[in-house]
């Protein structure tokens, strides 16, 4: 991180708060650095490389984006139930929750506004690019309103942060500057969430957010945004971490709302596994 941008992080100011409530969002250059991100990017990479070597396949192991995105293409390739098993896990690990709630960002999401910050959904990995289309799956995320699925404070809000630069042609990110003093909008079903209907907004109305590895768009549960068409076969990888406000009064008198549902499988997943011969394996070294 730029001495800049730590100082905007960790001393925010009553400008970006300011500019948050005028425009939505805001934009931290630089709120994670290079160091912080390294982790993450060795994590993601043994994670896909596990299920890659299982498979018997020989693929690139370093952590910039041309060996990353030979490494998701060639397990997508070879197995989609692989990839994305690896690419799901990888929302678990970690790595990612820490990057989630650094000194810096929690700095940033309390200076605007957020009084006590509750994590209302886990992260999530954004992996986008042509050699990633999965057959009669979503490929770009259409308009939308991320308060809509969440259902939380009303000034709840989204980090988004990519692990590489995202330019205009790397399914970058679009957004509506000011449309969340709208509110919630009309929505109609599609994948991968539901989308704002069409009559509520023109193709004008959409702005491109380039950024640079470890930047960080900060913007509103209510502010419409989506993937941008224009990509191509590097992966993009983006990270977004969703916060509601616990006292924010209409979150209290609602009494805290949570429509999302975790529980277990009651069957066994894999079934068969975990008797004693399996638990051996690890718990029973040579000559034990």
């Amino acid at each position: 991180m730029t001495q800049a941008a730590r100082q905007t992080a960790l001393n925010p100011g009553p400008d970006l708060a300011a500019a948050y409530r005028r425009d939505g969002l805001v934009v931290i250059p630089g709120l994670f650095s290079p160091q912080a991100l390294a982790p993450v990017a060795t994590d993601l990479v043994a994670t896909f490389q596990a299920r890659a070597r299982a498979l018997g396949l020989d693929l690139p192991t370093g952590t910039g984006q041309d060996d990353v995105s030979a490494l998701l293409g060639g397990l997508f390739s070879r197995d989609i139930s692989a990839y994305m098993a690896a690419a799901k896990l990888t929302q678990y690990l970690a790595s990612v929750h820490r990057l989630g709630v650094s000194a810096e960002l929690m700095a940033v999401v309390a200076a605007l506004g957020v009084d006590l910050a509750a994590i209302s959904t886990r992260p999530v990995i954004h992996y986008m690019a042509d050699r990633l289309k999965i057959p009669g799956g979503y490929q770009k995320s259409p308009p939308h309103q991320d308060w809509r699925s969440v259902q939380g404070s009303l000034d709840g809000l989204t980090v988004w942060a990519p692990l590489f630069d995202v330019g205009p042609a790397d399914y970058a990110l679009e957004i509506i500057r000011g449309s969340h003093l709208a509110g919630l909008l009309e929505s109609e079903p599609a994948l991968p969430q539901q989308r704002v209907v069409p009559a509520l907004y023109s193709e004008a109305d959409f702005e491109v957010l380039p950024l640079k590895a470890g930047d960080a768009v900060i913007f509103s549960g209510f502010l419409v945004h989506r993937t941008c068409e224009r990509g191509g076969e590097a992966v993009r990888v983006a990270f977004s971490f969703r916060f509601n406000n616990v006292l924010e009064p209409t979150f209290v008198e609602r009494n805290y709302p949570d429509p999302y549902t975790y529980r277990p499988e009651p069957a066994l997943v894999t079934p068969g596994f975990g008797g004693p011969r399996d638990v051996a394996r690890l718990f029973k070294g040579p000559g034990r």
